[in-house]
């Protein structure tokens, strides 16, 4: 298993948590889906891990760059498992749908935190925007496709606030959870 960070070094949003910078991105680079997937090979990875950058200087938010990384690796590595792990897409269906169509195994998008901390930890990103993008995955793909989340602990939530955030991602069908510190 290896993670692949794509879409380039800069975010386009500025969530508290994180150690990526935030600028005005560099245009996205058509030959990384191509290198990414040659590395995954030369690796010999049987898991595949795919995340990225928000990019919402881009109209679709980066899901052409995902999809056709999705699909390099799966040309370079026809038996492995493809994650990815994706911003919201500002809950864009196309944006969602175009992923899709490329056919990961695990589509994650992460919650990050509880409700309460949501505005102040995630610039840009709403809770319940997170929801439903991993709603509509499931509703569409059903048991086709694993849905994922995580969430950081120790910002301050409660007990109760966590167990509402665990009853919200199954309540919208999310599959699989990780939970862990930053």
């Amino acid at each position: 298993t290896a993670t692949f960070m794509i879409g380039g070094d800069r975010c386009t949003r500025a969530c508290k948590f994180c150690a990526v910078a935030t600028a005005k991105p560099l245009p996205l680079d058509p030959a990384e889906p191509g290198r990414v997937a040659e590395a995954a090979a030369r690796m010999g990875l049987r898991h595949v891990v795919v995340t990225g950058v928000a990019r919402d200087d881009v109209a679709d938010g980066g899901a052409a760059h995902f999809a056709a990384t999705i699909t390099a690796v799966r040309a370079q590595c026809p038996g492995a498992a493809i994650e990815v792990l994706v911003p919201d897409f500002q809950d864009d269906d196309r944006a969602i749908q175009t992923v899709l169509e490329a056919r990961p195994e695990v589509y994650n998008h992460n919650l990050e935190t509880v409700r309460r901390l949501t505005p102040s930890v995630r610039h840009r990103a709403t809770y319940d925007r997170s929801l439903s993008v991993l709603r509509k995955v499931k509703a569409w793909r059903g048991e086709s496709i694993y849905t994922k989340s995580g969430l950081m602990l120790g910002l301050g939530e409660t007990e109760e606030e966590l167990v509402a955030a665990l009853e919200d991602l199954r309540g919208v069908g999310c599959d699989l959870l990780t939970l862990g510190q930053y």
